[in-house]
């Protein structure tokens, strides 16, 4: 059987049923019930809609694949979560006791909210949802989905690791999407090779991959086995962990953050970047991306609805050309002004998080490493000389992308 992780939670408005649970409209006609989700009711026997008895117009539907996706989640005796920001449980509670599903157990039909195990609605963050479900449970973030309608809940993935499946253009949560998410957590758990502490001997074959500049309290972090959590930093590719080829620009990003987010006094460090696991990060799916401002975003602009959707869009476009999450992306870099380096574009890799969760040992180097390291030449491993080693597609739009820069890679 193939593996399964341990909790799926699922949405509830647009996700498990279309339409808007708003308590604050329900119960609002002639003759109403008190509370008002006993206004809630089945519309002319439907196993699928339900409606308001005072306002007709207000309706909400079960997706069709949902009772179904419910039976298989039950059947792999994963536990399922409930996780919604919906302002009224009561509602929601009492929405999905009329909606049934089959009880794998004794294949017998039940209310949903009969099997599920934690109900965590409440209006916070999916993140504040997901940290109290771990506290309870003690499974790893990354034996958990998400499956949500609201690309703004990925912050799930980028701060903690949770496996996210966006469900796009109201279409709810299908079995499609559903295979979907679990396809991606499957790939994700293939690749993973648990935190060991900090001393490169405890892994069997870990693989140098470059260099990165960070602010201490993110270095805190990863030295811990934990998340990396900053959100403040530029970072078009979206939040994640960026890579370079080479000592010298690592060293000049340690200083360039300071003044982009962390202020003149914050400590910075250099650190080494490496796999925990070189067969396994081989297997990891990569991709060398055109620098092109359309599959970029700006974090620091303010609009989380936009920085979301564009990450969502940047991983559809990546599994347009053949290659689907967890993927580590590369990408060549317009020079900035006081680089140390030539007047050239350079490289960069990107590590989103579930990925350097899953794999990657980050080591702070002293200033004096640092300087002995650009002293020998500064790069030790050249990635656009890894393209074929390292297994990373590089699709035609890529390759057009170099030729117009002149330049011979891929």
């Amino acid at each position: 059987m193939s593996p399964y992780p341990k909790l799926i939670a699922l949405d509830t408005d647009w996700t498990i049923f279309w339409g808007w649970l708003d308590v604050n409209k329900i119960g609002k006609g002639p003759n109403a019930h008190d509370p008002a989700e006993d206004n809630i009711e089945r519309e002319n026997g439907s196993e699928w809609v339900l409606r308001d008895r005072t306002n007709h117009q207000e309706r909400w539907g079960m997706y069709g694949d949902v009772p179904k996706i419910i039976y298989d989640i039950l059947k792999h005796d994963a536990k399922l979560a409930i996780v919604s920001r919906n302002k009224s449980k009561a509602a929601c509670d009492r929405a999905l006791w009329w909606w049934n599903a089959t009880d794998p157990k004794d294949n017998k039909r039940k209310p949903i909210i009969q099997m599920v195990e934690f109900n965590e609605v409440y209006d916070e963050d999916k993140t504040v949802h997901m940290k109290n479900i771990k506290g309870w449970t003690n499974h790893h973030y990354a034996d958990m989905i998400l499956f949500d309608d609201e690309a703004t809940n990925n912050l799930v993935r980028v701060e903690q690791g949770v496996v996210f499946q966006v469900s796009r253009d109201q279409k709810g949560l299908t079995w499609e999407n559903y295979q979907q998410g679990l396809d991606q957590w499957r790939r994700l758990h293939a690749i993973r090779s648990p935190y060991q502490g900090q001393n490169l001997k405890s892994y069997s074959d870990p693989m140098f991959i470059g260099f990165a500049g960070m602010d201490e309290g993110t270095v805190n972090l990863l030295t811990q086995g934990k998340n990396r959590a900053d959100l403040k930093e530029a970072a078009r590719w979206g939040y994640a962990m960026y890579v370079a080829d080479d000592a010298r620009i690592a060293k000049y990003f340690a200083n360039w953050i300071k003044s982009n987010a962390f202020g003149a006094n914050a400590r910075t460090h250099v650190c080494e970047l490496w796999a925990r696991d070189r067969k396994k990060f081989l297997a990891t799916n990569k991709i060398w991306v055109p620098e092109d401002g359309t599959m970029m975003t700006n974090v620091q602009g303010g609009d989380k609805f936009k920085i979301a959707w564009d990450q969502e869009n940047r991983d559809a476009k990546v599994a347009e050309w053949g290659v689907k999450m967890p993927y580590i992306l590369f990408s060549r870099h317009f020079y900035m002004g006081g680089m140390p380096i030539a007047q050239t574009r350079w490289n960069e890799m990107v590590v989103y998080t579930h990925v350097q969760d899953a794999l990657i040992l980050t080591i702070p180097l002293t200033d004096q490493q640092v300087d002995e390291k650009i002293a020998r030449g500064g790069r030790f491993v050249k990635f656009e000389e890894q393209i074929s080693n390292w297994n990373i597609k590089v699709p035609v739009a890529t390759k057009v992308d170099f030729r117009n820069h002149r330049e011979n890679i891929g």
